[in-house]
């Protein structure tokens, strides 16, 4: 079924269940919005005030019932084609969160209030959370979520990943400064350890330990992020947040070796393939996109691992654990040269002394 049979289908179901205001009603509704509509697009849209106002309704009905459908299974059709279908509504999720197909936030707010009320529990934004199945429980969304005046959906899958505190980056910076990869840092003698914080910003190198938040790769991960990196490019270029996250997570991963020891330490939860897979999709996201900027978020964070590496002692330290400590038969070898070592010199020591 074509998608815009789809879209008449939840029109006229919502409708049915629905009886607060007739069609003409909703129609009359989003035309006294058209003028803040039209100039919420970045591109002018070339239809009719009649044809504009019924592509926003039937867009707006649309995605309202599939937010509905989605949390509640007692709004669905019988034989519903999308809920029936996995991989449909998968596609449709990766659909919504492109950045071309965004539509006002307060288009579908305003909709939705027209049915349900300003306190319908869940809210809209919770809907919307649950929807794109972002990082916490829908009922518990963030509290810079709904204090933020939301632009899209886009907008809203951007603010999940986002850290409660803004960081206050460093505009004097002479130079944008990337750290080594993962692998470099182990042979530097840094530990790597899955943070305990649900934010990915939370990343802390302190005595050695490089404590770094969860990251879950999913298929649909990828469309979100490149969405979100050419908002933030368009949009956010002074608070670019993702950007600079996934740069820095693009300098510790150089190849499928790299992602194998973020993998195996459970910083990276990977739903991909293969850890080929997860190097691929991390050295992709940010190929063409500019880097070298002043205000590099975890540039302080790169100078201090890149200090720790230029330090001798710690690669020394590093060979000698992972040369002769890696298993109990080498540190039984160590500790028996240590001691033929002593023998012999007591020996020495003795034989001079006796002469």
């Amino acid at each position: 079924m074509p998608m815009e049979n789809h879209k008449l289908l939840y029109l006229q179901n919502f409708l049915l269940y629905n009886q607060n205001y007739r069609l003409k009603e909703y129609i009359q509704r989003v035309k006294s919005w058209e003028n803040d509509a039209r100039n919420s697009y970045d591109k002018k849209i070339n239809l009719d005030s009649n044809k504009f106002a019924e592509m926003i309704l039937l867009d707006g009905i649309f995605v309202i019932q599939l937010f509905l459908m989605k949390q509640n299974n007692g709004f669905r059709l019988p034989n519903d084609q999308i809920f029936g279908k996995p991989w449909m509504l998968t596609d449709i999720r990766s659909d919504m969160a492109l950045l071309e197909n965004q539509m006002p936030f307060f288009i579908v707010q305003k909709l939705f209030y027209m049915a349900f009320g300003p306190h319908h529990s869940p809210t809209l934004l919770q809907l919307v959370w649950s929807f794109f199945e972002l990082t916490t429980e829908m009922g518990h969304l963030p509290w810079w979520v709904v204090e933020s005046e939301v632009k899209h959906f886009l907008d809203v899958i951007r603010l999940s990943f986002l850290p409660s505190v803004r960081m206050t980056p460093n505009e004097s910076q002479v130079k944008t400064e990337f750290t080594q990869s993962a692998t470099e840092l182990v042979k530097a003698g840094v530990k790597l350890r899955r943070g305990k914080s649900n934010c990915l910003f939370d990343i802390e190198f302190k005595n050695g330990v490089l404590n770094i938040p969860e990251l879950k790769l999913f298929d649909i991960t990828e469309s979100y992020f490149r969405n979100i990196i050419a908002f933030e490019q368009c949009y956010h270029y002074n608070d670019r947040y993702l950007i600079d996250y996934l740069a820095f997570m693009d300098s510790l991963v150089d190849t499928q070796y790299d992602a194998k020891l973020l993998i195996e330490e459970r910083i990276i939860n990977n739903w991909l393939s293969n850890k080929k897979a997860v190097a691929d999709l991390i050295n992709s996201l940010c190929e063409k996109v500019t880097l070298s900027k002043p205000g590099y978020y975890f540039n302080n964070l790169s100078i201090d691992l890149n200090n720790h590496c230029k330090k001798s002692c710690n690669k020394w330290k590093a060979t000698f654990k992972h040369e002769y400590c890696s298993n109990p038969w080498a540190v039984i070898s160590v500790i028996a040269a240590v001691v033929l070592l002593l023998l012999t010199a007591a020996q020495t020591v003795c034989s001079v002394i006796s002469l």
